[in-house]
């Protein structure tokens, strides 16, 4: 596809929007000459009132976007005060732009071309940035939902865990435990878990042989939670407590102690809940379950009574049910 008639045509548009501005400027100097109250006078008026709406317009919209912050849930940060600044410069250059419009046709210039131009343009931006377009938008409502923040800890698309390090309009920027840095488009981010939300539940599970001592086992950990209580009830929003017959399984009996904390406590809460649980164990003389016996791979004794080619296909079936088992 050749660019010549785009640009033949390009030309012939500006050559006759250049001669209709000059036929315009020739025609407004000779009218406000004969007749400058019509032509001059009441012009000016039209101008000024369109400038003077357009100042209270602009002031109006800003007032109506801080108002609409300020009773939202979003925060006071540098990525809500970006998204705020950035929608009002939006609104701004949007009503200059019509009052600029408003004031060429006041000088009776024909505004279709220049629409039709600004359409065009605005189309070849569309279709050469769409994925710009929607990683923007993706990230405007990333901000203004406070899906996440810059300190989160989340997991994106249930694949990458990590602290979020930057919330843009076009990338978000996350670091796993390892310090890696991953990249995402705003657009490609479809699930977002926060786990810095208003409250988390710490569940730690223990498991016991059949034969063990369940009341004993409840005082132990019942103790442990006491003691986890006392030094995290500043943090706590609910109180550990002690589950029983939270599993059954060929390991043994499991009990389970689960807290409601603050997000930011979560990690502490579930090492400490260990570690009173440990010693409590330990002090009521308390064991903990084996590990379940692992059967030991047992090696093919190939069967001498085939031969050896029948061997070998017995062997690739062999190989062949494992695969489809393994895939299944």
């Amino acid at each position: 596809m050749t660019v010549q008639p785009f640009l033949a045509i390009s030309a012939i548009w500006e050559e006759n929007l250049a001669e209709n501005l000059i036929n315009k400027t020739k025609s407004f100097f000779l009218n406000a000459f004969n007749d400058p109250v019509s032509f001059l006078l009441m012009p000016l008026g039209e101008i000024v009132l369109i400038l003077v709406l357009t100042i209270i317009t602009v002031r109006m919209f800003r007032q109506i976007i801080d108002k609409t912050f300020s009773v939202s849930k979003v925060n006071n940060n540098n990525q809500a005060k970006t998204l705020r600044s950035l929608i009002k410069s939006v609104v701004t250059y949007t009503i200059y732009f019509i009052s600029l419009l408003t004031i060429l046709s006041v000088f009776g210039i024909n505004l279709g071309p220049i629409l039709a131009g600004a359409g065009i343009l605005g189309l070849a931006i569309g279709f050469g940035a769409q994925n710009l377009v929607k990683d923007v938008i993706s990230g405007f409502f990333l901000i203004f939902e406070r899906q996440l923040e810059v300190g989160d800890q989340v997991q994106i698309n249930g694949k990458v865990t990590g602290t979020v390090e930057e919330v843009g309009l076009r990338i978000t920027k996350i670091r796993e435990y390892n310090q890696r840095l991953h990249y995402f488009a705003n657009r490609t981010i479809i699930q977002v878990t926060n786990y810095n939300r208003e409250k988390m539940r710490a569940i730690v599970p223990f498991t016991f042989p059949f034969d063990t001592d369940v009341s004993l086992v409840n005082k132990a950990l019942t103790e442990a939670a006491e003691k986890v209580n006392d030094d995290f009830k500043e943090e706590l929003i609910e109180p550990p407590e002690v589950l029983e017959y939270t599993n059954l399984d060929q390991n043994g009996i499991q009990f389970t102690i689960h807290a409601v904390c603050n997000p930011d406590a979560h990690s502490r809460l579930e090492r400490e809940i260990r570690k009173q649980a440990f010693q409590a164990l330990l002090q009521n003389n308390v064991e903990f379950a084996p590990p379940s016996p692992t059967p030991p791979c047992r090696e093919a004794v190939p069967d001498k009574s085939l031969t050896a080619a029948e061997r070998e296909a017995a062997l690739g079936k062999e190989k062949e049910i494992t695969k489809l088992a393994t895939t299944t």
